[in-house]
């Protein structure tokens, strides 16, 4: 009997650049879930001020930063594709907001992304969701507020679809392939070399898509910021309850 592991592949066998990446994209997913179930690792808060004090810094800071970390929530995952699909930002603002201050700036929020949303209400949180233009590309915007007896957080939330990642990778690749073959052509070369001008250019154009993804991403983390401050500052100078 051989002494291999059930259901894993023979230790010879070779993964394609396709089962690699979905592999390492599946480990990566396995990684963490354990991380958010496993028994809490690491330092404690009091471990961490020490370590500030031994470097220099107030240990107050550590606390700031915690406290900034848990309302800002988790950063943005990257994928294996590049820059994220989703960026989210918290702004909390003194007071409980009325409804008739949510509605005034859920009427800003409209101005601003120039779309029309729907609006709904649960466990005592408003929330604002973007309504698409019909096409599978839509860009999800959704904000919603949320009181507790002190403050209300305000939480600006944008997402595109994968499907626009993946074809901005998948097209300028293929198109970097296509020019690629007819050098090869052209050039009546043959073998290696031709083999590495095929690869050099699918390389090219797939780095190409990955620059436009990387753009859109960036301004799509703008816009977040942007409508994050500007709804946060209007929301100052109305009434609270």
């Amino acid at each position: 009997m051989s002494g291999t592991t059930p259901n894993l592949p023979e230790p010879a066998r070779r993964f394609t650049d396709q089962e690699v990446a979905l592999v390492l994209q599946r480990a990566a997913e396995i990684e963490e879930r354990r991380a958010t179930t496993a028994p809490a690792r690491g330092l404690t808060v009091g471990e961490l001020r020490d370590i500030a004090r031994d470097v220099g810094l107030s240990p107050d800071v550590i606390d700031e930063a915690i406290r900034t970390m848990q309302v800002g929530g988790r950063a943005p995952t990257r994928s294996l594709l590049g820059a994220p699909l989703s960026h989210k930002l918290v702004r909390g603002v003194p007071g409980v907001l009325g409804e008739e201050s949510m509605q005034s700036l859920i009427r800003l929020l409209e101005e601003q992304v120039e779309v029309t949303g729907t609006v709904t209400q649960a466990l005592g949180t408003v929330r604002w969701t973007s309504v698409g233009r019909g096409h599978k590309f839509d860009r999800t915007t959704q904000v919603s507020f949320s009181a507790n007896a002190a403050e209300t957080q305000i939480q600006v939330v944008q997402r595109y679809p994968s499907s626009i990642r993946a074809i901005l990778h998948l097209v300028p690749g293929l198109w970097g392939g296509a020019i690629g073959g007819a050098v090869v052509a052209s050039a009546n070369v043959g073998g290696l070399a031709a083999l590495g001008v095929a690869v050099v250019s699918v390389a090219g154009g797939a780095a190409i898509g990955r620059a436009i993804w990387a753009l859109l991403s960036r301004r799509n983390a703008a816009q977040v910021q942007r409508i994050a401050h500007d709804l946060a500052e209007a929301a100052r100078d109305l009434p609270v309850r």
